[in-house]
């Protein structure tokens, strides 16, 4: 038995390779679920899970609206996270961005079906009409180590264009790692892309818009904020059972939880305010120091970002891209993504 904390996906993390996700693993398990969610989509009158996770191809415009997405994507991170929950000590949950609401159940501070209404109301707040847009732009060297020249720059490039007044408003939505998520009005975007300087890192070249990403954790979601709290009012939230790390790194404790301030951590703060990814997965390293961060499918697009929290961290003497890959390929590996079979079957 290992002692792990448990990290759930956000947005962006069921792409092609992904389809067919809930097909994987141990099948009676995740059957069960699907049927729970399908019936929970069927009674909202939306397109059931099974019916997006296997469709024959992928299709962006099904598969990524939030609508669609938030729900598909909780559903896979719930079926992982009950494949490990009688096998390990799960000392510690977190998520990022969306992935809070995963954590919700994950601690137990709501059931399936309870979490599943949050994570599938608050993702069709902004159905057919997204606010804004976000951005995600990289502040590390090639070997993932801080660079601070490129963090001056992009604090340069959000003074500027703010300056320009309210419908021109950029800000950090989400530190993640070695990468900034920036959001803004739909014209304060469009100059974040004009005026950050080209950036390749590893494949890809940045800044990069995020398809189908509203304004998330930014003033500019305030009627999403006000959407939560009408139309999920009924939702009784409990404390939790296991520690929980919100996105400003406060750890939510059992016993010792109120769970309206919960309620309003939900569905205002980090509706509203930057959610600190960062800071959430470094305080479960140094207050928890586990045998493993766990990273839930689908997908595991945030592996690059955790690592690069740990080699910040310096954890178990990463200290860089090259550190971290070493550390990857003993049996103690930092990082297990549950969306790799090879790393998986080292918990399952």
């Amino acid at each position: 038995m290992a002692r792990i904390v448990v990290i759930a996906p956000g947005r962006g993390s069921y792409n092609r390779t992904e389809l067919g996700y809930l097909s994987r693993g141990d099948q009676a398990q995740r059957q069960a679920l699907l049927r729970r969610a399908d019936a929970l989509r069927t009674k909202a009158g939306r397109i059931p899970i099974s019916e997006l996770d296997g469709a024959k191809t992928y299709q962006p415009q099904l598969h990524l609206p939030g609508e669609n997405a938030s729900s598909l994507i909780y559903t896979c991170a719930a079926a992982d996270y009950l494949q490990l929950t009688d096998k390990h000590d799960v000392v510690a949950v977190l998520g990022n961005s969306m992935g809070w609401y995963t954590t919700l159940f994950t601690s137990g501070c709501l059931g399936f079906d309870e979490a599943f209404s949050v994570v599938d109301t608050m993702g069709q707040a902004q159905q057919g009409q997204l606010i804004g847009g976000q951005v995600i732009y990289p502040v590390v060297n090639d070997d993932w180590t801080a660079n601070e020249e490129r963090q001056h720059q992009v604090n340069q490039v959000l003074d500027e264009i703010n300056r320009q007044g309210p419908a021109n408003w950029v800000g950090l939505s989400i530190r993640l790692g070695g990468f900034l998520v920036l959001a803004g009005t739909d014209s304060g975007v469009k100059q974040l892309l004009q005026h950050l300087p080209a950036v390749k890192l590893g494949a890809n070249d940045y800044p990069f818009q995020l398809a189908k990403h509203a304004a998330f954790h930014t003033p500019l979601m305030a009627d999403a904020s006000r959407f939560g709290f009408s139309n999920l009012s009924h939702i009784q939230f409990q404390q939790p059972k296991v520690p929980m790390i919100d996105g400003r790194g406060a750890i939510w404790r059992p016993h010792q939880s109120d769970p309206e301030a919960l309620r309003q951590y939900t569905f205002h703060t980090q509706v509203r305010e930057t959610y600190d990814f960062t800071s959430a997965v470094r305080v479960a390293i140094r207050e928890y120091n586990p045998d493993h961060l766990v990273l839930l499918g689908p997908g595991e697009t945030l592996g690059g970002s955790i690592a690069q929290v740990m080699i910040a961290e310096k954890w178990r003497g990463i200290a860089d891209r090259e550190s971290f890959i070493a550390a990857q390929k003993t049996a103690a590996k930092p990082l297990i993504a549950m969306n790799r079979p090879d790393q998986a079957e080292i918990l399952l």
